[in-house]
């Protein structure tokens, strides 16, 4: 397979988990369980437009690093925010005020 059916089969990939995690995360009554499966759909699309359209792997080890622990750490931040959201708001509001 070439290059650019690479990258059409990546594009089709990332429009196609952006319509699930949609899908998902729409419902009225979403659930903890579903906030840990649009949190991994987003992992997934940041590590493929990381690895096929920023060119990742060809890149230094430091920046790649970087790069991957962004990939893995914003959906991490999602689950916590959800599973902790009222505590983190009540600690943020006394820093503040």
């Amino acid at each position: 397979m070439n290059e650019t059916h690479k990258l059409d089969l990546a594009w089709l990939s990332l429009v196609l988990l952006s319509v699930g995690g949609a899908a998902l995360g729409g419902q009225p009554d979403a659930g903890f369980m579903i906030t840990v499966l649009v949190a991994l759909v987003m992992g997934i699309k940041v590590r493929i437009v990381c690895d096929r359209f920023l060119e990742l792997p060809t890149a230094t080890r430091r920046i790649r690093q970087l790069m991957y622990a962004f990939c893995y750490g914003m959906p991490i931040l999602v689950i916590l925010t959800s599973a902790f959201g009222d505590t983190l708001a009540q600690l943020t509001a006394k820093l503040i005020i």
